[in-house]
């Protein structure tokens, strides 16, 4: 099974990425009356062993984070994982209420909202752009530490992961969360064959 991506292949990965990324942008401006941006998203494959790692690095080790994981399946399957910190997942709730003191439960609904607005955009609009459909399960949601982020059973059966991240920032509101699209083994090469396709189509 062929799982490397050529330079090609990941430019074009990014650049459909980008794409999704602004309608989703765009959509949680809507959602909190904001302005917020997304970083240019990083795109890498690794074991499956060092996806604890990299998330690890890319968050602060002392904070508590709001974790909520969606999968969905097709042609093109994996899941998204949005981590928001305890502080920013306040800020949320605080701003989208309207009020100082959000409860436990109106902080739990604010990331389950703003969680399924922006993985089903993200993924919908890549997706569309590779002109296939998926179809999206529950989003899970979990309070844990930065260490407890990854289950090491959800992810013990396979080989590799690519791992597309980017950051949403909502500076103003202090509002931060990061954004993980996982893909693994076959996924990875159906999502190969699907970039292949539509760069043919493209070029020719």
């Amino acid at each position: 099974m062929n799982l490397e991506f050529n330079e090609e292949q990941i430019d074009a990965l990014r650049e459909f990425m980008n794409v999704s990324i602004g309608a989703a942008t765009a959509s949680l401006a809507s959602l909190l009356d904001a302005f917020g941006t997304m970083h240019i998203p990083k795109i890498e494959i690794c074991n499956s062993s060092e996806l604890s790692n990299k998330i690890e690095s890319t968050v602060d080790l002392n904070s508590m984070y709001y974790v909520t994981k969606q999968l969905f399946t097709g042609k093109f399957g994996g899941e998204c994982i949005f981590l928001v910190s305890e502080a920013s997942a306040t800020n949320l709730g605080r701003h989208l209420y309207a009020i100082q003191t959000p409860s436990c439960d109106e902080v739990n609904d604010a990331v389950i909202e703003l969680t399924n607005i922006l993985t089903s955009t993200i993924v919908s609009r890549l997706t569309q752009e590779l002109g296939i459909q998926v179809q999206f399960f529950v989003p899970y949601l979990h309070f844990t530490d930065a260490h407890s982020i990854v289950d090491d059973g959800d992810i013990s059966k396979y080989s590799k992961i690519i791992i597309i991240s980017t950051i949403l920032d909502f500076q103003d509101q202090q509002i931060k969360g990061n954004i993980y699209i996982l893909t693994k083994d076959e996924a990875i090469e159906s999502l190969r064959a699907l970039i292949d396709e539509k760069l043919e189509e493209i070029y020719g």
